[in-house]
């Protein structure tokens, strides 16, 4: 009965973690820039199928973006969409993005079962996974970030897995899951399987030999499946994706073209941002026993009593710490580069999460001052702020996607004019509404033509009758009469507690459209 519970328990977290991550993805349906290759792949993979003859039809020949990015996971979560892409576009884009939050909560679920199987009390495992559950479910990015299809959390996907074959002493697994994910989905993984690989050395969970013969296996067998099928969907000789990236960020070091931070803009901006609460519970997870105020008090005259370390503790969290310490020394930062150390660092915060909400689970009440439930209101505290915090960030991020809003507001407005006006209209996508939510799942191309042309001179606009542009002054001289506009996200204003806006797409229709549509109805 015990294992039987422990089951239903496992599934209710999956359950609420699944539930979390699509409330984020209903809320959040469209897609930013660097989620577009995926998400133009998985579309041309379902809407024209991976023959020869159809591959000049996708989306990475005309956009290939700043660096390539394998097939692999696109395909997967195609082969999983492939019975239902007779659905609407819109929906199947929902659809997709629903398939990979599933297969990211199954692997964050057997991380959690892994981790806290090995490190929690015998007692404890059911409360500190709860407790983990609902830590990550208060936090933002994590959640938010599940069913984006960005080759992050690809990576991520897998890394769950090697922390877990990481926690079990599985070395064989572990190597050739790093291998996968830093040879097939994201290089930079490689600064995590370091401090990984080493640390399982140095215990003697794994030896220099597994290492060397599991790797060289893994590894050849990651880089020929890659070159395999990225060389026929790229249509290049010997193409290996993440190579092209190592190459790209390291020997030519041009990622800080895109910008850069200070060197220690993880640790004082995105971390506390990405783990909220669980940041600043870090620290103290590094001590044997949590601090109290009846604790401090009656330890004023040894101190050092109140410092003592958790070995078991330091020798989890060296690893993250270490990984994003390394990736610290480049200039181009991003959050998401740090997403492989987030759910390990929530499992160790956890733990000490745990410690000071004992007192309100074993319900002792002898002595609140003694007991800790002072401490123990506080964690409870943190948790509800960090929820709150998570509910603002996802109201500002609903508004970052003006491009996405924009496209479906046309299509509603002006319908399917073809048969009214005899041909298919063309709607051009500036640069601002094509990084902000639009892609190939929003068009409807048995109504509409779609353009992206850069560089346009005034005179090229006359090419097109719709324009999503960013310039929110051509005039009706130039054929066009303003239809409407879409805000996106500026600002918090902390003073009047609102979220700020401004107008960042403007849609145009030519004037002439309108006119055959008036003179129609």
């Amino acid at each position: 009965s015990g294992l039987a519970l422990d089951l239903a328990l496992d599934l209710a977290l999956d359950g609420l973690t699944l539930a979390v991550v699509s409330i984020h993805l209903f809320i959040c349906p469209f897609i930013k820039v660097e989620e577009s290759f995926n998400t133009q792949a998985v579309h041309d993979i379902l809407e024209y199928g991976i023959k020869p003859s159809a591959l000049k039809s996708y989306d990475h020949f005309e956009f290939p973006g700043v660096v390539p990015r394998t097939f692999i996971g696109p395909l997967i979560l195609a082969a999983f969409a492939y019975p239902f892409s007779f659905i609407m576009k819109k929906t199947t884009l929902v659809l997709v993005r629903f398939i990979l939050g599933v297969i990211s909560t199954m692997t964050f679920g057997y991380f959690r079962r892994c981790f806290f199987s090995k490190v929690a009390p015998k007692d404890a495992y059911r409360l500190w996974s709860i407790i983990f559950t609902v830590l990550t479910c208060c936090q933002f990015h994590l959640p938010f970030y599940m069913s984006r299809p960005l080759a992050n959390i690809f990576a991520l996907c897998v890394v769950n897995l090697a922390l877990a074959a990481w926690i079990k002493d599985n070395g064989p697994w572990l190597v050739s899951l790093l291998a996968i994910a830093c040879a097939i989905f994201r290089c930079d993984c490689l600064l995590f399987a370091g401090p990984l690989l080493l640390s399982s050395i140095l215990s003697g969970r794994v030896t220099w030999l597994g290492i060397i013969v599991w790797g060289f296996i893994a590894s050849i067998g990651c880089v020929v499946t890659t070159i395999s099928i990225d060389s026929y969907f790229w249509q290049k000789k010997w193409w290996w994706p993440e190579f092209q990236v190592l190459y790209f960020n390291t020997y030519e070091n041009r990622s800080s073209d895109w910008g850069t931070e200070p060197w220690h803009w993880y640790y004082t901006s995105a971390l506390p941002r990405a783990l909220l609460c669980a940041f600043l519970f870090l620290p103290i997870s590094l001590l044997v026993t949590p601090p109290r105020l009846y604790t401090i008090f009656t330890n004023l005259f040894q101190p050092l009593e109140l410092l003592r370390l958790n070995r078991l503790t330091i020798l989890l969290i060296v690893p993250p710490i270490a990984f994003i310490t390394i990736y610290s020394l480049l200039p181009h930062k991003e959050l998401r580069f740090i997403f492989p150390a987030i759910p390990l660092l929530n499992a160790i915060a956890t733990t000490i999460i745990a410690k000071y909400l004992s007192p309100l689970i074993t319900r002792g009440r002898n002595n609140w001052f003694k007991e800790g439930y002072l401490e123990a209101c506080l964690a409870v505290l943190a948790l509800v702020l960090s929820f709150l915090v998570s509910l603002v960030f996802l109201r500002a991020s609903s508004q970052n996607y003006p491009g996405g809003y924009a496209l479906e507001r046309v299509h509603s407005k002006l319908g399917c004019l073809e048969p009214i006006i005899g041909y298919k209209p063309v709607i051009h996508i500036g640069n601002i509404a094509a990084i902000n939510g639009v892609s190939r799942f929003g068009e409807l191309r048995e109504c509409y033509r779609y353009s992206k042309q850069e560089n346009l001179s005034t005179s090229d606009l006359g090419s097109f009758d719709v324009l999503l542009s960013e310039d929110s002054h051509i005039s009706s001289e130039e054929g066009f009469h303003k239809l409407f506009h879409e805000e996106q996200f500026h600002s918090l204003d902390f003073r009047h507690s609102k979220i700020l806006t401004k107008p960042t797409v403007f849609v145009y229709a030519k004037n002439s459209l309108l006119k055959a549509m008036r003179r129609i109805a």
